[in-house]
């Protein structure tokens, strides 16, 4: 991987709160040759991972160096969605992150369908690598009343939306440790048994001679892996059989080298032990020639050590205790330095950090008060100051398994599902290190981060962002011709810090303020003027930017019936007593359209019966960032203009027979020819009253889709173009969970909380300690605690705990 320098020069000037901000697109500045590269990764705790429609998920960020678990302020936005098994963004908060800390929420809609959703966390400078580095979650959504269904009644047996769909095919894979068979040699080949869905399933087989003899045997875990011996002979052609079950199965082993090396490796908490080997032909070749170990950790060489082979087998010690802890690849490279064996190993460094919580009882009365002790330790028992996040939830809810160490060190580094994976990381697991090494040897390497990013071309086309972003361009009042050299003021009264800032359009017309700071929906106010300070131009501010690809991550099962009734009994409890945040929301209506005649100013339309959208606009809309991002997310069936749209790269377009089509606009019921002007789609949502939608099929059978927008005034005054007032959303103001205090006497009504606490932020003081206190609900049972969070020297901690409610 090529090694990049980049520099980043801030110009900091001006009087008093009067600031200077501009900033080039990363295409036009971005000099490959003066680029280094940096990665990031994102981690999200959510309160737990099945929700009822009404309620609300709640999450706490961490976005850390991605070669380590250290916390980083190279980005201060975090984009995070919630999105549909349809693969639609239903939500998006900016988050803002503090020194790599923040946190969010979704307030789940009343009209959601049941099934499984996503949530997907990534920053402006992750866009450059895909989806390498996305963070993106699962959770499970359930809405009987969307079903007309009862809690009692509802078919746990029938598949929710966003549930992967296996076609029962089984099939098993062989991973020779190192990455060959070779003739002579004594191997270790790792195997793993799946269905088409990547679920682990339990098989055993045999390996069988060309002479019908039985030369080694193997059976998987319940996860489907296992591990056997295997020395391959000259000529000798072996094939395996077996059974998945009851269903047998037949099948080749990889391919043979007639000559080359292996490679063993065994790693304890001090060294990594490698046991190389050649077999007669090759050894020949190279004896007494040197070979190269070279081992790498997130793209890094951390290690470069060469030996000789003067034997067919030679063993070698390396001491890890400098190595940084997580997965790292070990190769072996001949003389002439080509890589011969790959090998994944997972560095230890478990006893870096103790991380626990106490309950002050092992037994609670419900609506009884809990106080929580926590408390982190370094590995010298010294305390860790920590900031970590804490959820105690019912224990009706099942975990999934995952934390912060586990995704950082594991997950986020090997592609594909890994069931349970806090196993691996489980000191009360007295086999966990083999499971993981099984892991590695089995869908590891093939997949593994660091060596497709190294193979990769890195375009970088998107920078790190300090803060919220406004950008648009000026142009001349009649025709696109562009101004540049133009001043551009802003100012915004509801900004956090400096209120006031400057600069200038580029060449092309553009302008770019970014470092910007403000929370929620605020008034903005930018103005553009030319060198004599005459107002000027016709102002503009750009849409809202493409998000990143979808890549659904698909539910692997259905929960149990009982769960899914005892959740839905609590939300219609919790709708019929308001208790908590539960919401309905109602604001599209939707209307039966009779066929009729729409006339436009060249043809005549006829509905045919399709539907009308119609979107009476409010202050709860004026969230949004403008009429394309609204339409994107409320209007069915509207998508993003495809990048080599020659009309531009604002607007929506719809679905017609394979094609996509833009639609036609009516404002203030006049119709605009907006295929010339697309600056409607960048009006902000408190200059509109209403938006309506309507499909219609003109004369020769075409589909054709008209949108009619209500508009203010003050909308359409063209005397100030030069003039924006605007109200744009900043970062999301994350709410407060909701956690009553029962000390003093409360009402009768039921307390059916599932998630009992939530706090995002905790940090521990200089003993390395905190408290933590609230009150159970009336639900009895089990409630689970699970934590997450980062010391300050940079080590990723998790822990969970119960306690019984009775």
């Amino acid at each position: 991987m090529k090694i990049y320098k980049l520099y980043f020069f801030v110009l900091l000037a001006g009087v008093s709160s009067y600031c200077f901000a501009q900033q080039k697109s990363a295409a036009q500045t971005a000099d490959p040759k003066t680029i280094k590269l940096f990665f990031e990764k994102a981690y999200l705790q959510t309160d737990r991972t099945y929700y009822s429609a009404g309620e609300d998920i709640w999450f706490s960020a961490y976005l850390v160096n991605a070669k380590s678990t250290s916390l980083t302020s190279s980005s201060s936005n975090l984009y995070v969605e919630l999105i549909s098994p349809k693969s639609d963004i239903l939500d998006k908060k900016i988050i803002r992150l503090d020194n790599g800390l923040g946190k969010g929420d979704f307030k789940v809609p009343d009209s959601i369908p049941s099934g499984w959703y996503n949530i997907r966390a990534y920053t402006n400078w992750m866009r450059n690598f895909g989806n390498d580095f996305v963070f993106q979650k699962s959770i499970y959504l359930t809405n009987h009343l969307k079903e007309n269904a009862s809690y009692a009644t509802r078919n746990a047996d029938k598949k929710p939306l966003g549930t992967a769909q296996s076609s029962n095919k089984k099939s098993i894979v062989f991973f020779p440790e190192g990455g060959s068979l070779v003739e002579g040699l004594n191997s270790l080949v790792a195997f793993k048994v799946s269905d088409d869905l990547g679920n682990g399933l339990k098989a055993l087989g045999s390996v069988i001679s060309s002479k019908g003899d039985t030369i080694t045997t193997f059976q998987s875990t319940d996860a489907g892996m296992g591990i056997f011996a295997f020395a391959p002979k000259a000529n000798e052609f072996c094939k395996v059989v077996g059974l998945f079950g009851k269903e047998k199965f037949s099948t080749e082993l990889p391919q043979i080298l007639k000559k080359g090396l292996s490679l063993h490796i065994s790693n304890d908490s001090l060294n990594i032990k490698a046991a190389i080997s050649a077999n007669e032909s090759l050894f020949n070749e190279i004896k007494g020639k040197s070979l190269s170990i070279i081992i790498k950790h997130a793209g890094d060489n951390i290690y470069t050590g060469t030996v000789q082979l003067t034997k067919p087998i030679i063993s070698v010690s390396i001491p890890t205790k400098d190595f940084p802890q997580g997965i790292s690849i070990v190769t072996l490279i001949d003389d002439a330095g080509r890589p011969n064996c790959e090998r994944l190993v997972f560095i230890n460094g478990e006893s870096k950090n103790k991380f626990t919580i106490t309950p002050n009882k092992s037994a609670y009365k419900p609506r009884e008060k809990v106080v929580l002790n926590v408390k982190a330790t370094d590995v010298l028992g010294q305390p860790a100051k920590t900031s970590l996040s804490l959820a105690a939830v019912d224990g009706l809810i099942p975990d999934d398994g995952a934390n912060i160490v586990s995704y950082l060190l594991l997950q986020s580094e090997i592609k594909g599902e890994i069931k349970n994976p806090d196993q691996y990381f489980d000191v009360n697991n007295p086999s966990r290190l083999k499971q993981l090494d099984l892991l590695l040897l089995t869908q590891g390497w093939r997949n593994y981060l660091w060596k497709k990013v190294a193979d990769s071309a890195i375009t970088v086309s998107y920078l790190p962002e300090p803060g919220l972003t406004i950008k648009g361009s000026v142009r001349e009042k009649l025709g696109n011709k562009p101004l540049p050299n133009m001043h551009i003021t802003l100012f915004g009264s509801g900004f956090s810090g400096d209120k006031l800032f400057a600069t200038k359009t580029d060449q092309n017309g553009q302008y770019f303020l970014d470092g910007l700071k403000w929370y929620g929906n605020q008034p903005i106010k930018i103005s553009s003027q030319d060198d004599k300070g005459k107002k000027g131009g016709w102002l503009q501010i750009d849409s809202v930017p493409k998000p990143i690809s979808i890549q659904f991550k698909n539910g692997l099962q259905n929960f149990a019936k009982t769960i899914d009734a005892e959740i839905s009994k609590r939300m219609d409890y919790n709708r019929t007593y308001k208790f908590g945040d539960s919401i309905s929301l109602n604001d599209v209506e939707i209307n039966a359209a009779k066929n009729k005649k729409i006339t436009l100013f060249d043809e005549t339309m006829m509905t045919f019966g399709y539907p009308e959208q119609v979107f009476n606009i409010t202050s709860a809309d004026y969230s949004f960032k403008g009429l394309e991002h609204f339409l994107l997310t409320k209007v069915n069936g509207a998508y993003l203009v495809e990048d080599t749209d020659t009309v531009g790269a604002e607007g929506i377009t719809f679905l017609s027979n394979g094609a996509k089509i833009r639609p036609r606009f009516k404002i203030n019921n006049r119709e605009e020819l907006v295929g010339e002007r697309l600056d409607y789609y960048s009006l902000m949502m408190d200059q509109i009253n209403q938006v309506k939608v309507q499909h219609l099929v003109n004369n020769s059978g075409s589909d054709v889709y008209l949108i009619s927008l209500n508009l203010k005034d003050s909308a359409l005054q063209g005397s100030n173009l030069h003039l924006l007032n605007v109200n744009l959303n900043g970062y999301y103001t994350a709410r407060d969970f909701y956690s009553p205090n029962y000390s003093n006497p409360a009402n009768a009504n039921k307390d059916l909380r599932t998630t009992i606490f939530w706090s995002p932020s905790i940090k521990t003081n200089d003993k390395g300690e905190a408290t933590v206190v609230f009150y159970n609900g009336d639900n009895k049972g089990n409630v689970l605690i699970k934590s997450d969070g980062i010391t300050v020297k940079g080590n990723a901690i998790s822990t969970k705990t119960s306690y019984k409610v009775q």
